[in-house]
């Protein structure tokens, strides 16, 4: 079912009988479409607010505001306009059922794409014309320790009705494009290479191909780096994850750096560089891997608003 009104919406909700039922007593359940599919449903949040609720979040079993706010679909009117906000899933989520849940439950009007590469898309028809909009997932979670999500980053979209088109309201979203910094790039260049050619000198010597080598590494640098006050598990480290741009920078740049040897480990198991010493890996990939590992490692990739 798509919805192109908010009035279409309410009246879906109006004339849907909520689920019987012992386990749904009290929850005010109302399907979208089949009752049997109960976590696709609408929830009435007030006379101006509907959920379209995929049941990745549940305002019922969940917190309420944070479940809210991270429904696929929320429907609002405001001072006699109508609105829609549509999101995405947080980082590390898979979403292929919230982009299902978009597909069939957006606007006419509106067109959910999903790439290949993992890009995610909002096709709108606008007074300017047919507008593509780019929706991020966002870093907006629920820390259970805490008991709290912190602060929305406002990874979001959000549309005004104006006749059958729409206007964005939302404010631009920050994120990582996959374009690379050429201009960064060419300045860490030299250095980059460099590190490249002695990796490949020394990772017999290195010897990460060994578990418990690779974890006294990822140990090593864990312990470092929560002296510049950057924590990050040993776990997340030995993937190469959760080391800071900065950090990493600072390591590639000086040669006599105390943790040069631990990350040149670690990297060379990464991309690899093992399993071409035993002729398991053509060295074009391990080439490439290596590019894509030091993109990312060194923070290559520009921040722009979308």
């Amino acid at each position: 079912m798509r919805f192109n009104t908010f009035d279409q919406v309410a009246e879906w909700y109006n004339n849907t009988k909520p689920l019987g039922g012992k386990d749904n007593k009290g929850l005010d359940i109302r399907p979208i479409g089949a009752r049997r599919y109960k976590y696709y449903r609408i929830k009435k949040c007030d006379e101006d607010t509907y959920a379209l609720i995929d049941g990745y979040f549940d305002p019922d079993r969940d917190n309420e505001e944070y479940a809210l706010d991270m429904t696929a679909i929320l429907w609002s009117r405001r001072f006699g306009k109508e609105y829609i906000r549509i999101r995405n899933l947080p980082e590390g989520w898979v979403n292929f059922t919230r982009a299902e849940f978009h597909r069939n439950h957006l606007p006419s009007t509106m067109q959910y794409l999903q790439h290949q590469s993992g890009k995610h898309e909002v096709r709108v028809l606008t007074p300017e014309g047919s507008v593509t909009y780019g929706l991020p997932k966002t870093k907006y979670k629920w820390d259970y320790n805490a008991n709290t999500a912190g602060v929305d980053d406002g990874a979001l979209l959000e549309f005004r009705r104006d006749g059958d088109k729409w206007v964005r309201v939302s404010a631009p979203i920050r994120t990582t494009s996959l374009r690379i910094d050429k201009e960064l790039k060419k300045e860490l260049k030299p250095d980059i290479e460099a590190w490249y050619e002695q990796t490949q000198i020394l990772a017999p010597m290195l010897n990460a191909r060994d578990y418990d080598v690779r974890h006294t590494y990822a140990t090593s640098l864990s312990k470092y780096l929560s002296t510049r006050k950057e924590h990050a598990s040993v776990y997340h480290i030995a993937f190469l994850r959760g080391i800071r741009s900065s950090a990493a920078r600072e390591i590639l740049l000086d040669h006599e750096h105390e943790m040069r040897t631990a990350l040149m480990a670690l990297i060379a198991y990464r991309i690899g560089l093992y399993s071409v010493m035993v002729g398991n890996k053509d060295i074009k990939d391990m080439r490439s891997a290596y590019n894509s590992t030091m993109n990312k490692l060194l923070g290559l990739s520009k921040t722009e608003e979308i």
